[in-house]
């Protein structure tokens, strides 16, 4: 019988994604920003004569201006990561591993956003589809009287089956009679595999997926903190350029 190690949780594409986004994203921009300074070079050398007062600092400042422009573009960025993972106990929205946490202290995530789990405040997940403080493989989940109550991908059986998990006594049950927590230690088959993809797949369109849940506790308050610090750190930038082309031209008038 041929065995692949695998570890099923780990699907690397929606990390590499992201970072592909972001890096177009971060090319596109640092396009943008060099056209952008070019043309504003070209206007301030054609527009302001040898004799203008300052000429020299306006045609460096307008220059610069775009690529400020994009350099505080990605300190707000690194401030919203921030207020999100420390503040609103979340991911900040562009992750490979988004998570959100729950009232109770718990912790629902995705991992690489096909693995949904929850986990108990200072416990870690780990191979095993369950162990002492977290359930992974969700594909439903709801919260109730402190339980949490959904089903699950049995990678030993390739089927989907029924649990429970207490989170006052963190004791976790299945309708499968002759499971016993932790001891998935074989690999799973390729098949195996591709069912419990497919499972995670259909959970985003299931009335109780776990990803119901977790919009339902996601904060958007970290979205509109990033959008005043862009746009406030923006028009100060725009503004102190703009404030020293009609002072020093109308000096110079």
């Amino acid at each position: 019988m041929n065995f692949q190690i695998v570890v099923p949780y780990d699907l690397p594409m929606a990390g590499f994604a992201i970072v592909m986004t972001i890096l177009t994203y971060g090319f596109f921009g640092l396009v943008a920003a060099g056209i952008l300074s070019l043309c504003l070079y070209l206007y301030a050398k054609r527009t302001l004569s040898d004799e203008a007062p300052n000429r020299k600092r306006l045609v460096i400042v307008s220059t610069l201006a775009p690529f400020l422009a994009l350099l505080w573009l990605l300190i707000a960025l690194y401030i919203h990561v921030q207020i999100s993972n420390k503040l609103a106990h979340q991911d900040c929205g562009f992750s490979p591993d988004p998570y959100v946490t729950l009232p109770n202290g718990y912790v629902l995530g995705s991992n690489n956003t096909y693995d949904g789990y929850i986990k108990a405040p200072g416990f870690e997940t780990d191979v095993p589809v369950t162990g002492p403080g977290y359930v992974r493989s969700i594909i439903d989940l709801q919260l109730s009287n402190g339980y949490f109550i959904g089903t699950q991908f049995d990678l030993k059986t390739s089927k989907v089956r029924h649990f429970t998990f207490d989170t006052r006594t963190r004791t976790f049950q299945t309708s499968d009679p002759n499971y016993s927590a932790g001891t998935e230690s074989q690999p799973p088959y390729n098949s195996e595999i591709d069912a419990w993809t497919a499972a995670e797949t259909s959970a985003h369109d299931d009335a109780t997926s776990y990803w119901k849940l977790y919009a339902e506790y996601r904060h958007h308050w970290p979205n509109y903190v990033l959008i005043v610090l862009i746009i406030a750190g923006e028009g100060v930038i725009g503004f102190w350029v703009w404030k020293l082309w009609t002072t020093n031209v109308t000096t110079a008038v």
